[in-house]
């Protein structure tokens, strides 16, 4: 009876995950590279996404916020309400920019990479909970 009663709150205490609520709350996105850099950011939340038959994920924005950061920038957004955000990069001039970017939702990491945000060819990413998206995005304003 004693084993028993142990197997059963090892398996109370490991299944504690199962229980737990991953709704997503804040977005906190990070954007470095060379000091004093500017980057032109395009932020929503309101937006409609699906992915058609060839694997495009395709971005009608509806609603956005455009702010000019200076790199480096640390933004902090709360999604607890639309749950999904969708983020734009661009370059102001003709130059490349070349930055790293971290995205996480709460305490879990969704982005780390660097590469480089092109003239005409701007970095994106989006994110809805519980829907899947691609990398491979087409956006409309």
């Amino acid at each position: 009876m004693k084993k028993l009663l142990v197997a059963i709150a090892l398996v109370g205490i490991s299944g504690c995950e199962i229980f737990e609520d991953l709704t997503p709350r804040n977005i906190f996105f990070e954007m470095s590279g060379e000091a004093g850099q500017q980057v032109r950011v395009i932020y929503s939340t309101q937006f409609v996404a699906g992915v058609n038959d060839i694997g495009v994920t395709r971005v009608q924005v509806v609603r956005s916020d455009t702010i000019v950061h200076e790199v480096p920038f640390t933004r902090a957004i709360d999604i607890s309400v639309d749950r999904r955000w969708f983020v734009q990069a661009e370059s102001l001039g003709s130059d490349t920019l070349e930055v790293h970017v971290i995205v996480d939702v709460d305490d879990r990491n969704l982005v780390n990479e660097s590469g480089g945000i092109f003239p005409d060819e701007p970095w994106h990413f989006v994110y809805s909970f519980n829907q899947f998206l691609t990398r491979d995005i087409d956006v409309a304003f």
